[in-house]
């Protein structure tokens, strides 16, 4: 065991070497939004495997003590910080500017797998109302044993007239403080909701939370001057204690009488060092932003220079904000060689963080353009204009020296923008605060855009792939009987994102009109985190695009209460309230997801009202909950406007064993079609035979067949399980998802259940990926399993995959450890 002993050590030779960066994770877009994380790195002395007070007596070493801040958690955190290599071990907090989706999607599946490493808990810091958000997570997210504590920092709690903060968090390496603003009340009451499934909030705290936005400033602490030892020395200061009066600013006497002062032999100390991440989401903000108190220590004032120096301030808001005279102003009062970051800016770049999946699926739309849409024009919307022309907020800040974003193509040879006050954010860029020799921006780990032309050219390089795909070309694919209805798979993953997979989701788009019209509308099974972003892949980064998805999306249904199958729902309830879509989305699902939705929506006004909840047990016939007068005239009404919303004639909640309260899906339409969806499950007879002559069946198969005692232990099922299934029900087709991460790339059928599964059954068998979307009439597609497989292993990097099948691992021995001392008390008892 290493102990950190600095404290007991007199003197020290040298002052501890210290890093503190801030890196940007993400910024601003439909796929992802604003979040930062910092970092600081301090080499201190150390003894092992003694305790402090005895450190002195014994052999010491230098050691690196590491922490990380995350700032906001948006969908997709943790998914982008695997795929880059962001080590979350050493995260310390959670600082979050709002309470909204954007800001907090990803936290409860940041919680989990941070949990599963060990660590005995988390502290979230946030403005009113953070505690309870935290609390509403008890619905689904069961962790005894980790203790999540919150900090919430109130409007109005900084006067105007302080010259300081107070900090919400200080170590030896940073002091965060808080400065939280309100957005002015009007001065009507807000009307109370009119929608029973999402009551109004039951007090004015609640309410008043929503509108409270906290920025915080980050400042580095004074670090002494490096102890010049030959200077000392020269002065005929003898080695010992007195090295370290020296170097801890005090002057001495040498036994000959004569002073030797400390700025003899040390050099200036470095003061410290601000950073600010501000967040003002409306203009309604800007007053109370520009007026508070909390930032005078770092503003310049009539001439006089601030009491820290901020180097860099991050933007969160958007155009809008930045165009206020107001803010404009208060931005500069920080003074002239300041820089200033836009992460929420719509200029910023917008190329995909995602960039395996991306890859992947550029390359599968090369073979198959009907069956992976293109995402190139994602890509391409990063602008390559001038800066000063893409962003003329630069006038109105009166910054000069403005350049091209950090990590342009322009810029590929140099890691920091030359002499730029002002830089449009992306992803990976960091900017060091200490040591000073490098303070600056650095963007060495940006990217450069996706090149399509050598991603077609490596497909068609292939002569097999070229070969599979030719025969599929040959082959007849059509099943003209079906209704021409399209699935899209927006997450095929169990648990945990990875690299290639998202966590479970899925897009149904179903004819509403005469055959031939453009009437559809949408429902999805299950809604994964990051299933918006998803949805922004799959419309190929259009905007337009994604509203149409988003507006025609009727129904929700989820088919259990854990976490990998219905965090997405916060953002994409969000997303349609900010584009003023009136309409509520009707919800279908567990309970305790109610429970969840109407306390987070309390909490948060772009989500309160939004949807209309109905209990999954309302379709399943024998449920004796369904009988009862309310229950069943509310699933009648459901029914009816199912028929006439989504053509559906039918929905049946069929219970299976897996969690609480899970159920599998099947849907029959008008014309008498049906398909099917098993949720997580063991193999289920009731199912196969609801499901009967369905022309899909969507199930899933969590592990391979020589994993069945897991897959057993853990109410999964395995390929030969989900095939039986399938040939029960005696399915036209079967596609199997919701795989484990151990098969970060392509979950291949053995050959025995390939085999078994086109000798006994004319079946057609699919193995699920993302972006994977297929007309029901041309779900046949005979290679594309191989041509996946083929297409993954030309991606050498494995990382990412590693790192998602470490973090499994990590929650699968959590799990043995539960199961033995379950056992113990068994036997003790």
């Amino acid at each position: 065991m290493l102990t950190d002993c600095s404290h007991a050590l007199t003197p020290v030779k040298t002052p501890p070497n210290m890093v503190v960066q801030v890196q940007v994770l993400s910024v601003q877009s439909a796929e992802t939004a604003p979040s930062l994380l910092l970092s600081t790195e301090t080499r201190r002395c150390v003894c092992q495997d003694a305790p402090a007070a005895l450190c002195n007596a014994v052999a010491l070493t230098l050691a690196w003590f590491l922490r990380s801040f995350l700032f906001n958690v948006g969908d997709g955190t943790q998914r982008l910080c695997m795929e880059h290599h962001v080590r979350l071990a050493k995260l310390q907090r959670v600082f979050l500017t709002e309470l909204r989706s954007h800001t907090v999607g990803g936290l409860p599946g940041m919680v989990l797998t941070v949990s599963d490493t060990g660590k005995p808990g988390l502290h979230v810091h946030g403005p009113p109302g953070t505690n309870k958000y935290l609390k509403a997570t008890r619905h689904f997210l069961y962790r005894p044993e980790f203790k999540l504590e919150a900090s919430e920092a109130p409007p109005m709690a900084v006067e105007a007239g302080k010259k300081k903060a107070k900090s919400c968090y200080e170590d030896d390496e940073v002091v965060v403080h808080a400065v939280a603003v309100a957005k002015p009340r009007a001065g009507a009451k807000r009307k109370l909701n009119e929608n029973p499934s999402s009551p109004s909030p039951s007090s004015e705290g609640e309410m008043q939370s929503s509108h409270v936005s906290v920025s915080y400033v980050v400042e580095t602490r004074t670090q002494r001057g490096k102890f010049l030892v030959d200077k000392a020395m020269a002065l005929g200061v003898p080695k010992g204690k007195l090295f370290g009066q020296l170097h801890h600013g005090k002057d001495v006497t040498l036994p000959d009488g004569r002073v030797v002062q400390s700025s003899d032999c040390v050099l200036p100390s470095v003061p410290a060092a601000g950073c600010v991440i501000v967040s003002c989401p409306t203009t309604a903000h800007v007053d109370a932003l520009a007026s508070s108190g909390g930032f005078k220590r770092y503003q310049e004032t009539e001439g006089k220079p601030a009491d820290v120096h901020v180097e860099v301030v991050f933007h969160l808001g958007g155009v809008e904000v930045l165009r206020q005279p107001k803010y404009a102003a208060w931005a500069r009062s920080f003074g002239a060689e300041t820089r200033h970051v836009l992460l929420g800016h719509g200029a910023c770049a917008q190329k995909t963080v995602y960039r395996a999946s991306a890859k992947l699926q550029a390359q599968l739309h090369a073979v198959f353009p009907r069956a992976f849409p293109s995402n190139e024009a994602h890509e391409l919307r990063d602008s390559a204009e001038p800066f000063s022309r893409v962003v003329p907020e630069a006038a109105a800040l009166e910054l000069t020296g403005t350049g091209v974003p950090a990590a342009s193509d322009e810029e590929k040879e140099s890691s920091e923008p030359a002499s730029s006050k002002l830089v449009l954010g992306e992803s990976m860029l960091k900017y060091i605060l200490a040591p000073q020799a490098r303070r600056g921006f650095d963007a060495s780990r940006c990217w450069p855009r996706l090149d399509f032309d050598q991603i077609r050219e490596s497909v068609s390089s292939s002569a097999e792939i070229v070969a599979k795909v030719s025969e599929d070309s040959s082959a007849q694919n059509a099943d003209d009987d079906l209704i021409d209805g399209r699935i899209t798979f927006l997450g095929t993953g169990c648990a945990i994102p990875s690299k290639y997979r998202n966590v479970t989701g899925m897009y149904l788009e179903l004819p509403t009109g005469a055959e031939g019209d453009d009437n559809w509308a949408g429902m999805m099974l299950d809604c994964g985190e990051g299933s918006l972003g998803q949805m922004y892949r799959y419309a190929a980064g259009d905007n337009k695009r994604l509203q149409e998805l988003v507006d025609r999306l009727k129904c929700v249904w989820i088919s259990h209460n854990h976490a990998d199958h219905h965090l997405g729902l916060l953002r994409l309830l969000s997303y349609r309230s900010d584009a003023s879509n009136t309409e509520p989305l009707l919800v279908i699902g567990p309970t305790p997801l109610r429970f969840w939705l109407d306390e987070y929506a309390a909490q948060d006004p772009t989500v309160r009202g939004k949807f209309t909840f109905v209990e999954n047990y309302s379709f399943d016939e024998d449920d004796s909950r369904s009988e009862e007068v309310e229950t069943h005239a509310e699933a009648a009404r459901v029914r009816a406007w199912l028929r006439e919303t989504l053509s559906i004639s039918q929905l049946e909640c069929v219970p299976v064993k897996h969690a609480h309260q899970s159920y599998a899906a099947v849907v029959t339409f008008v014309n008498g079609a049906k398909m099917a969806f098993s949720g997580d499950c063991r193999p289920s007879e009731k199912l196969g035979e609801k499901a009967k002559g369905a022309f899909l069946l969507v199930h899933e198969a969590t592990f391979e067949d020589e994993l069945a005692k897991e897959a057993k232990d853990k109410a999964h099922c395995t390929m030969a399980e989900a095939i039986e299934v399938g040939r029960q029900a005696n399915a036209r087709h079967l596609l199997l998802t919701h795989f484990s991460q151990r098969y970060p790339k392509m979950a291949v059928l053995s050959s025995a259940t390939d085999e078994a599964a086109t000798e006994q059954t004319p079946m057609e068998v699919l193995t699920a990926i993302d972006m994977l979307s297929l007309r029901f009439r041309e779900l046949r597609q005979p290679n594309l399993m191989d041509v996946c497989t083929q297409l993954m292993t030309m991606d050498e990097d494995e990382e990412g995959d590693v790192e998602a099948t470490a973090s499994l691992k990590a929650r699968q021995e959590r799990e043995e450890r539960k199961k033995q001392k379950s056992v113990e008390r068994g036997e003790e008892q």
